[in-house]
């Protein structure tokens, strides 16, 4: 089975090397440093992020300035290095550099930064998506169709053709039906609302 999260992680890394630093993203407020910089944490300083934290005993402004002092330490470093370290992701004794978690938790989320950089370009155009890959960001769809965000909306039917479908919340009196390739739904569903190739219909 092709590791997709590696795959899309290289993209990123190549796609970045070739923009540099001051690129816009889909995330707001956001340039490819600013990305790189939150792919590096998310790999190798996982206790720097804040929605670690807890709310108790001023844990969220600790892990806050924790989080800042990492940002301007790899924001400081030589652009190439920094992309270096999101190519190579997490070191080799973390958990999340073993190929099955490395599936589970990176295929999504580096697939939608590889769009969010994508996207944010003028005359972007659709990727070809494997069957493949389709298959697996379905897999990630399931779990963000049922996350609060999306409950809290009403009952919803999250369908891609040819994959399946998902109902959220109790859809037997009527529901909203949204409908799309997975590698379309999970953009939506990751929050790119405005710039996922999806339908949704009352």
């Amino acid at each position: 089975m092709t590791n997709f999260a590696r795959a899309e992680r290289l993209s990123v890394a190549a796609l970045l090397r070739e923009i540099g630093p001051d690129a816009p993203t889909l995330c707001e407020g956001w340039t490819t440093l600013d990305l790189a910089v939150h792919l590096v944490i998310r790999d190798r300083y996982p206790a720097a992020l804040p929605a670690n934290a807890s709310d108790k005993a001023g844990k969220v402004e600790f892990f806050a300035k924790r989080t800042a002092m990492r940002e301007s330490e790899l924001k400081a470093l030589p652009w190439e290095k920094l992309v270096g370290m999101v190519a190579a992701g997490p070191g080799v004794l973390s958990p999340m550099g073993w190929t099955p978690v490395d599936v589970l938790t990176n295929t999504g989320e580096f697939y939608v930064h590889h769009e969010d950089i994508r996207r944010a370009r003028k005359g972007w155009e659709p990727r070809n998506i494997l069957p493949e890959l389709e298959a697996q960001l379905w897999n990630v769809c399931k779990p963000l169709a049922h996350s609060p965000s999306v409950r809290n909306v009403g009952p919803l039917i999250v369908r891609a053709p040819g994959y399946g479908e998902l109902h959220v919340g109790n859809t037997d009196e009527g529901a909203a039906v949204l409908e799309g390739k997975p590698s379309e739904l999970v953009m939506y569903l990751f929050g790119r609302k405005d710039h996922a190739q999806v339908s949704l219909r009352s």
